[in-house]
């Protein structure tokens, strides 16, 4: 795909040339028909203001005037769920600086200009996607957990179910700020509750990092893995997803955050969260998709030593094919299947174990190079991870030769 680009670019230029050479042989184009000529009009974006209303609100912030929720602030049910928020952000709030330096420092080339962010095994983590690639114009995230629908909030302040609603918001944010991620079992009992999906934790992360929720739909992935929002039209097998767009406060800049719940493994797969989808050795158009949106850089963090499995070969496969970058903990893809004469890697912080619950998938190899440091090994000035707590962490950045 990026050949097709660059063959495109080529064209493109050419045609310039030959179009510059013509206006020599002619009278000079006056001010007015050059305006026509370099003028490119700008992409438009659906924009509904409701979306952010909504965003705002679950984010404990205050909405404009003529919000449909304004009256909702008010009430002591809101007013107690901001300050918790409040509270809860306190400890990630002292954290995000020293992320956002460690970004700008080693992330530099990574961040130098648009791109897709590919982030599997994500849950609704937007913060984290947001805080190591705030420049990538397009994030695409999959996981099990369904993404639900926006929630009519007056409706639920009316029929009293608006405070079992935030409360399992809380609950499900709480993890992310905490430890910083998700626990797959709690996440399938929470979006069985007043809240449905990942949709509510997604645009309150939006929310709360300061950006502006413009709109968001339904989206399908077709054979050819191109997506289409005419829902009509598509099979009833089509794996379905929804699409947010969202900018910068004060930026013209859109960016788009597509998520899918989907199943990424080989062969087919029954989730905790109701989920019956066959596996990537079947669904074709996922692959199709996945190879068709231009993977720049993939995240993976928590993700369950779930490709060190043979099972996830196929994903395992694709991500280190199709990417430019990758930056992941010791739970994504095990450091044998790096080709040194094809990867430059990086590692930061600390090895020497993964925690009791996936001791099983310790990588001697990976150890070896954090004990004799025949790499350098960079310090990491935070926690992530499932060794959340500072000093215990470790990430590994990769950039294809």
């Amino acid at each position: 795909m990026r050949l097709y680009h660059i063959l495109l670019a080529g064209l493109f230029l050419m045609t310039a040339c030959d179009n510059s050479k013509d206006t020599k042989e002619t009278d000079s184009p006056t001010e007015e028909s050059t305006k026509d000529t370099v003028a490119v009009e700008k992409p438009t974006y659906p924009e509904e203001a409701r979306f952010d209303d909504f965003a705002k609100f679950i984010a404990g912030t205050e909405g404009r005037e003529s919000s449909e929720l304004k009256a909702l602030e008010a009430t002591d049910t809101w007013q107690a769920y901001r300050m918790n928020l409040d509270n809860l952000w306190l400890k990630t709030n002292q954290k995000l600086p020293a992320i956002k330096d460690w970004t700008a420092k080693e992330l530099s080339d990574v961040n130098t200009s648009e791109g897709t962010l590919f982030y599997p095994f994500s849950g609704a983590d937007f913060l984290h996607a947001d805080l190591f690639f705030p420049e990538h114009d397009n994030i695409v995230m999959m996981a099990l957990e369904p993404v639900g629908d926006f929630a009519d909030l007056n409706e639920k302040n009316k029929d009293g179910t608006l405070t079992a609603y935030l409360n399992g918001l809380k609950r499900a944010m709480n993890a992310i700020l905490r430890l910083s991620f998700f626990r797959t079992i709690a996440m399938a009992s929470d979006f069985q509750s007043e809240m449905d999906g990942t949709l509510h934790v997604l645009v309150h992360f939006m929310s709360r990092t300061g950006h502006e929720l413009m709109y968001q739909e339904k989206v399908a992935i077709q054979p050819d893995g191109t997506l289409t929002n005419d829902l009509t039209s598509v099979a009833d097998s089509a794996y379905v997803g929804n699409r947010f767009y969202f900018r910068s406060a004060g930026e013209e800049k859109v960016k788009t955050l597509t998520y899918f719940a989907v199943n990424v493994q080989n062969t087919a797969y029954h989730s905790r969260g109701g989920l019956v989808a066959k596996g990537l050795d079947e669904r074709k158009d996922l692959v199709n998709y996945l190879k068709n949106i231009d993977i720049k850089s993939t995240y993976l963090k928590s993700a369950s030593y779930l490709m060190h499995r043979e099972t996830f070969s196929i994903i395992r496969n694709l991500i280190l094919d199709e990417s430019e970058y990758l930056l992941q903990d010791d739970s994504g893809i095990p450091v044998r299947f790096f080709d040194q004469n094809k990867w430059d890697l990086t590692f930061y912080g600390t090895y020497s174990f993964p925690i009791s619950l996936f001791a099983e998938r310790h990588q001697e190899d990976l150890k070896e190079i954090y004990v004799k440091k025949e790499m350098k090994v960079k310090p990491l000035p935070f926690g992530i991870g499932y060794q959340y707590r500072k000093g215990t962490s470790n990430l590994m950045l990769a950039r294809k030769k």
